[in-house]
């Protein structure tokens, strides 16, 4: 099994760039492979089939905060349950 390791990244950026970071995580999800890489660290990332996605938003005074999370666990546990369908509109 390998070592634990965690890639972590923030900055503050326009819509447009946080547009094309979304676009290229999707580009990569089609694909079956993600990476991401700042300075001389590279992640490379292989999600399975069947994925994880978890949505929190939180609204507080002036401002507001959008959390994504994709998972996946390797094929042989347990597949994750399913539950409500998701909406998210522009």
């Amino acid at each position: 099994m390998d070592a634990d390791q965690k890639f972590v990244f923030e900055s503050m950026q326009d819509a447009e760039s946080i547009r094309k970071y979304l676009q290229a995580v999707m580009d990569g999800l089609q694909k079956g492979r993600l990476v991401v890489a700042a300075g001389r660290e590279q992640f490379e990332l292989r999600p399975s089939e069947l994925l994880t996605f978890t949505v929190k938003a939180r609204r507080r005074g002036g401002s507001g905060r959008l959390s994504l999370a994709i998972s996946w666990r390797c094929p042989d546990d347990d597949a994750p349950k399913t539950g409500e369908t998701l909406k998210i509109e522009a």
